[in-house]
């Protein structure tokens, strides 16, 4: 058998860079598509934009495999299990595999329902459907993605995930510009860079995580004698409180911005100026909480329990610090960075307003995002999911009401009422890491044995 290769352990800060810059290169990107889509119609901008929320559900799926595997194996890593996770990454693969062909299938089908349900405007249908029915075929790509790039985390191999989001984020925009605006395909044009952009991304991944883990997608699963708990439904099982957690979330936020909307077409652009401007701080945030969340992995399979914790403590006070920071310089240039916008006076207000509020939500988001993925990383996925989503319902939803529609504050409301439920959030989490009681867990690498291959060695801190 051929040996792994070896994993190496980092530091906080190695293993987030790069994921900050793939969130940078990511945005500037979105950016330019819309820009682009755009220039050549709003018709068909509206159109992407449409089947691109039909699609966001399928990618709230596609993570089913990726956050278990990036659990599991970051423990057995730790515990020196290098075959157990070499195994495990290939079990996750072709599982996440599977779920990209049946999300695929499922759009083909569905497709036509589901443009109808979103009250698709008659004009946009036709767009709406055939960029909806190309792009599915990237989705038979997306789960193998996501889940891909959770095992190269896992590994602590995120300057590769770098590389891969500079080749596919400049692909993308460069197809998109070309086959738009010089070739003027239309809506194949807005969907085909997708396609092509996830088939490279397919191939670049494979190779990048034969090289750093020896796993193969195809040929013979690597053996182990007592593997127990490492398989696609324990993956799953990890993974499903976070999809149901986004998704409550996510309906929640809909429910939400309806609020909004009635207060007519400042208060929504005030609302979509400020977010666009705290993304680079939200960016900031959930690199240091993926790269922290990596590292409890890794102790939590070494059994350093108390080291884990005082690891997570450390980030999410350094990651609220900073966030905070961030957030009051965007606020003091705020007129410098909204005149990019050429918003008007009224906009320019609610903005402002909203941008100084997020002085305070953004720390308060810093906390849960790194604690509640450090929880789990340990395996403690169900009662952070239980506080995520009663933070969701029982306080941000009835205060949103309460300062929006009763008290006529605005979008101003609406992030008093997102920080509440951050605070509740965060307090409730923080609790639960410092009682320890994520600690009685037992760790996934239970049962499995740790490799006594020759040559293969954990180095500490390189």
């Amino acid at each position: 058998m051929k040996p792994s290769p070896a994993f190496v352990r980092k530091g906080l800060i190695r293993l987030s860079w790069p994921l900050l810059l793939v969130t940078v290169l990511t945005l500037l990107a979105t950016l330019g598509n819309v820009v682009l889509l755009s220039i050549a119609s709003p018709e068909l901008n509206a159109a992407v934009a449409t089947s691109n929320q039909i699609l966001g559900v399928m990618y709230d799926v596609s993570v089913l495999f990726s956050i278990g595997a990036l659990v599991i194996i970051a423990q057995l890593l730790g515990a020196g299990s290098l075959v157990a996770a070499r195994r495990s990454s290939v079990i996750a693969l072709r599982a996440a595999s599977i779920l990209g062909l049946v999300m695929a299938a499922f759009i083909f089908v569905a497709g036509p329902a589901l443009v109808s349900a979103v009250n698709t405007p008659s004009e946009l249908v036709d767009d709406a459907l055939a960029y909806l029915w190309i792009v599915a075929f990237g989705l038979t790509f997306n789960a193998y993605i996501v889940t891909a790039s959770a095992v190269l985390r896992a590994y602590g191999r995120t300057p590769a995930l770098l590389v891969l989001g500079i080749i596919v984020n400049v692909l993308d925009v460069a197809l998109l510009g070309f086959f738009l605006l010089v070739l003027e395909w239309g809506v194949v044009a807005a969907a085909l860079p997708t396609l092509i952009v996830r088939g490279v991304g397919v191939l670049v991944l494979a190779l990048m995580i034969r090289r750093s883990t020896g796993a193969r997608f195809f040929g013979r699963l690597p053996k182990d004698e007592q593997a127990r708990g490492q398989g696609a439904w324990s993956m799953a099982r990890l993974s499903i409180p976070t999809v149901l957690e986004n998704g409550t979330y996510n309906i929640v936020i809909v429910t939400v911005v309806a609020m909004i909307n009635i207060l007519g077409t400042d208060a929504i652009n005030a609302r979509s100026y400020a977010l666009t401007l705290t993304a680079l701080v939200t960016g900031v945030i959930l690199a240091l909480a993926q790269g922290n969340e990596t590292i409890v992995g890794w102790d939590v399979g070494g059994r350093s329990l108390a080291r884990a914790r005082r690891l997570t403590l450390r980030t999410a006070a350094g990651t609220a610090a900073a966030s905070g920071l961030l957030a009051l310089l965007l606020w003091y240039f705020a007129d410098a960075a909204l005149s990019i916008f050429g918003v008007n006076d009224s906009v320019l207000a609610q903005a402002r307003e909203a941008l100084l509020i997020s002085a305070l939500l953004l720390p308060l988001s810093a906390i849960t995002a790194v604690v509640f993925g450090a929880l789990r990383s340990a395996g403690d996925v169900v009662m952070p999911m239980a506080y995520s989503i009663a933070s969701s319902v029982a306080v941000l939803l009835p205060l949103s009401w309460l300062f929006i529609d009763q008290w006529g504050l605005g979008i101003a409301g609406i992030f008093w009422a997102l920080a509440a439920a951050e605070a509740v959030k965060a307090a409730l989490l923080l609790g639960r890491l410092i009682r320890g009681r994520w600690m009685r867990i037992p760790p996934v690498v239970e049962g499995s044995a740790a490799d006594d291959a020759a040559g293969e060695l954990i180095a500490e801190h390189a």
